[in-house]
């Protein structure tokens, strides 16, 4: 057997490789454990393949202290697929699976049986697409059908396995061939990322304009932006639910009522009406809850009208 061929032989070898001394996952396998890939880097991007024997090949947290946090690959799974323990949580991952994973995300990745797999290695910051949106989406099989999954592995071996593509070129290529399939894979989530501010001001907007109507839903919220109900909530990523935040503005809208003596006319029923409230009740038991009085107390008070307003 050649001596690299042996687990202990390859745990030092992967030290030399352009990931450095930290950057390979540890393998834990038998003794006899050998695998055999190969590379091909073009500028900070790269293509890997080959096989490897079963085993545990793991990143602990002391380990990815020391990873390039900004490095992405996008990974197929071979014929017998993986499984992933990491945040937490233990991923399966299909046979022919295209997965994402950051290299200094710590993670216990685990083979039963030798299997292949064939790796696309770029610089996640080459990307469109933000950062927060890929991890998100880590160790989970992205959505892509088969023909995307046939482009990828076509293309990826192309560059490694033919000398005339070792050009500068290549390395944009690979880069925009994961931008097609992550964007392909995680449209919804990243149109969301990307125009999530814009669809808050608007769905703020939508609330505004109907504070007086006591049936505006989430539902018809979500239907004004073309969106759906859960994306709407995603909108609000501070956890508050959008008929709170609704409440709040009906709240500010009353205390900007009652603050203003040129409308002391109106009767506490009435305020309640205006700001979208069914019943007088709900209005002064919300009010008392966010205001920490009453509609009549804060009127007689004449305090100035604090916006509660996102």
């Amino acid at each position: 057997m050649n001596p690299v061929d042996r687990l202990e032989y390859w745990n030092e070898l992967t030290e030399g490789t352009r990931y450095g001394k930290n950057g390979m996952p540890l393998i834990a396998a038998e003794p006899s454990f050998q695998a055999d890939y190969t590379g091909h880097w073009v500028g900070d991007a790269g293509v890997v393949a080959g096989k490897m024997d079963a085993g545990a090949f793991l990143v602990d947290r002391t380990r990815a202290e020391g990873i390039d946090g900004g490095r992405v690959q996008l990974i197929l799974s071979g014929s017998n697929g993986a499984r992933i323990d990491a945040r937490d949580s233990t991923h399966e991952i299909g046979p022919g699976s295209l997965y994402l994973q950051f290299h200094d995300e710590p993670r216990r990745v685990l083979w039963t049986r030798p299997d292949r797999q064939l790796i696309v290695d770029i610089d996640s910051s080459r990307l469109t697409v933000d950062v927060e949106v890929l991890r998100r989406a880590m160790f989970s099989p992205l959505p892509v059908d088969r023909d995307m999954v046939d482009l990828f592995v076509q293309s990826a071996t192309r560059i490694l396995n033919t000398p005339r593509c070792a050009t500068p070129a290549a390395g944009p290529f690979l880069v925009s061939l994961v931008e097609l399939l992550v964007r392909s894979a995680l449209g919804d989530d990243i149109e969301l990322a990307e125009t999530g501010p814009a669809l808050r001001g608007r769905a703020l907007a939508v609330m505004r304009e109907n504070l007086a109507r006591p049936d505006l839903s989430a539902e018809e919220v979500a239907a004004a932006l073309n969106i759906s109900r859960r994306s709407l909530f995603q909108l609000f990523d501070d956890g508050t639910p959008p008929m709170t935040v609704l409440r709040r503005m009906r709240i500010a809208r009353a205390q900007e009522i009652l603050g203003d003596g040129r409308r002391d006319d109106l009767t506490i029923a009435q305020v309640s009406r205006l700001c979208g409230f069914g019943t007088s009740r709900g209005f002064n038991n919300a009010f008392l809850r966010e205001a920490g009085q009453r509609p009549t107390d804060y009127r007689r008070n004449r305090s100035a009208p604090t916006s509660t307003e996102p």
